[in-house]
Order: C-alpha cells, then structure tokens, then sequence
C-alpha cells in the first residue's frame, strides 16, 4: 500500500491537492478542493496522469471561491459525490448537486474507497472550515493549508502524520510593507486568517 498527494494549486489564484492510495493495482483518487477553472483544473490532473472521472470523490474545506472554484461543474458532470461541512454548504448558498452531497463534520471518519478520512476543524474566517488527516489504513498524511493559527485541536490532528501538506502563507514584515489596504492585511494576519512563514515552521516543528 502507498499514500500520495500532488499540489495541484495553492494560493488566491485557485487551490486544490491530489491525493493516490494504491493497492496492487488499484489506485484510488480523492481531490481536496476545485479552486479553479474546471479546464485549468482538468488540464492539472491529466498533467499528473488522472482523469477527472477517475476521482472517486472530492472533499471541499470552505466555502472561499479559490477553494471551491469548478465544483459546482466538475461533480455533475463526471458524476463525482462531493463531500463538505454543512456550514461551507450554506457558505456556498445551497447549490445543487444533484444528489452527490454527502455531510461531514469535525469528528466523523469517512471510508472512501481507499481512503480512511478524519476531518477536523480549524481556525479560519469562514462558516465551518474543515481540514484533513488522511490514511490509506498504513501511512497517513495531514493537510492544514488555510488556518489563522495551530490551535491544540489542529496539533493533536497532525500528530503522527507520515507527511503533512502545510500552509505557509506570509512574512509578517513585508505583509504590513506591501499595498493590500488594512482590512486585508488585518484578516490575513489575524487570528483566524493564515499562517505565517514563523508559525507554519513552529507547527512543522511541533
């Protein structure tokens, strides 16, 4: 058995992460996030060797755009169940995805083909933000791409991780030297924005 991810994006322009658990033969696909246009985003996948109906599902984190992105075309269309919080459903204004929503919430363990799942809450400025611990039954792996700070609920979930896909989004100092207006320097910074370079490398230590 293996376990392993492909960035297939990361930042405002549109995130997204590949996930493979191979057994034998069989190779299973979870896709974590579509935040990007669903040409760019198929173009990604069949750059790492997918197809998009190869992916036996797709989880979604939060309900922000570079996060949720094709989705909404991606899933009817290659007829890919789709899992997400209730409150990054709401974020997203309800949409419809013609019977391949399935909730999930901090706590729950999904078996998805492959793939063993345990989300997990995490600080961010959005409805019910969820982020991963992801096994395929012998190596584990744990995601926490967008979270404002590494609270003791986000440790305990990455501990014992084989690997860990980690965000690590701004230095402090030329994020108050740089031209975004202070609203945004404030949120991104914030206790509920995202990780710094320091931080992320505290919790990578942790």
């Amino acid at each position: 058995m293996s376990l392993r991810f492909k960035s297939l994006g990361s930042g405002s322009a549109g995130n997204a992460t590949l996930i493979e658990a191979k057994d034998g033969h069989r190779k299973d696909y979870l896709l974590v996030d579509c935040g990007m246009p669903l040409r760019t985003l198929t173009a990604r996948l069949q750059q790492a060797g997918v197809e998009p109906e190869q992916l036996s599902a797709i989880f979604i984190t939060h309900e922000h755009v570079d996060h949720t992105g094709c989705v909404r075309q991606l899933a009817p269309r290659f007829r890919i169940p789709v899992w997400m919080s209730r409150g990054t459903f709401i974020g997203m204004e309800s949409p419809d995805f013609d019977g391949l929503l399935h909730w999930t919430r901090d706590g729950d363990t999904l078996a998805i083909t492959g793939f063993q799942l345990q989300p997990y809450t995490v600080p961010h400025d959005a409805r019910e933000p969820l982020q991963l611990r992801c096994s395929d039954g012998d190596r584990i792996l744990g995601l926490a791409t967008d979270l404002g700070h590494a609270s003791a609920h986000v440790i305990e979930h990455l501990e014992q991780c084989n690997a860990l896909l980690l965000e690590s989004n701004h230095d402090p100092q030329l994020l108050a030297a740089s031209n975004y207006p202070d609203f945004l320097k404030r949120r991104i910074a914030g206790h509920l924005g995202h990780l710094s370079n320091e931080a992320a490398g505290q919790l990578a230590r942790t």
